[in-house]
């Protein structure tokens, strides 16, 4: 079963310099991040009204397989796929 939100679910993230997260909070329970196993970004709608974002696809150290973003413009994380 996969759970999305279309919006995303807001999240903290820790990032390193390289903006990859370390480490995230959603609904109150920390998650070390194992291994970041896909980035990419996507810059959209530049003309309207501007979607620029950073998504990482990631494992946690608790088995979690997630989607996460970074909205580039607002400075917040989202959770937005969380795979079962």
């Amino acid at each position: 079963m996969t759970r999305l939100w279309s919006e995303g679910s807001p999240i903290t993230v820790t990032a390193d310099d390289a903006g990859r997260p370390l480490r995230f909070t959603w609904q109150g329970q920390p998650h070390l991040v194992n291994e970041v196993t896909r980035r990419w970004r996507i810059n959209l709608d530049w003309w309207r009204q501007r979607t620029w974002r950073d998504y990482f696809k990631l494992t946690t150290e608790s088995g979690l397989l997630v989607i996460v973003y970074h909205d580039l413009q607002e400075h917040q994380w989202y959770l937005q796929r969380l795979y079962d």
